[in-house]
């Protein structure tokens, strides 16, 4: 019990050493959309496809240099409409090798979108800023988060504006 607390520092001293090696200025992460309630590799539901749709519309005047996804349905088909608005290709990254992506992000300078799922994005958010993020539930569909990678790295998070009727299955 008395290594707890070294183990926490450790832990976020790990975390800023890993921010610190991404030389994007700007992460955007967010949750795949709405899905399809069956399979192993749901596509997305009318509502998801709407949502990826008005995501596309968000970024319409930020700039983008890449977009990353899961090689899953909801996050590829949740990332190609901001990807296609922005004539960039949607780059496939495993979710189980959060490193990985991060290795790939020190590459760029520019600001990066990631669509990651519930169990990924508070992860690779609090891997990128060195600060814990509560986890997401089951029906967080509409937050988005943007991390500032400068000298102290911040984060924001924002609610989609977008709603969607889920029992009548439209926008």
């Amino acid at each position: 019990m008395k290594n707890i607390p070294k183990l926490l520092l450790s832990l976020a001293g790990a975390c800023l050493i890993l921010a610190g090696q991404v030389n994007a200025s700007t992460v955007y992460l967010v949750r795949h959309a709405e899905k399809l309630p069956d399979g192993k590799d749901p596509a997305l539901s009318q509502c998801g496809l709407a949502r990826a749709k008005a995501l596309a519309d968000y970024f319409s005047d930020k700039a983008l240099n890449a977009v990353y996804a899961t090689p899953y349905q909801r996050t590829q088909q949740t990332a190609s409409p901001v990807a296609a608005a922005k004539q960039l290709s949607v780059t496939a990254y495993d979710p189980r090798e959060p490193k990985q992506l991060l290795t790939q992000l020190s590459a760029l300078s520019q600001p990066v979108l990631i669509v990651g799922h519930s169990n990924t994005v508070p992860q690779l958010v609090s891997l990128l800023s060195g600060i814990e993020m509560a986890a997401l539930t089951e029906q967080d569909y509409n937050l988005l988060y943007r991390v500032d990678l400068a000298d102290q790295p911040s984060v924001t998070l924002m609610r989609q504006a977008f709603i969607c009727d889920a029992q009548a299955g439209k926008p």
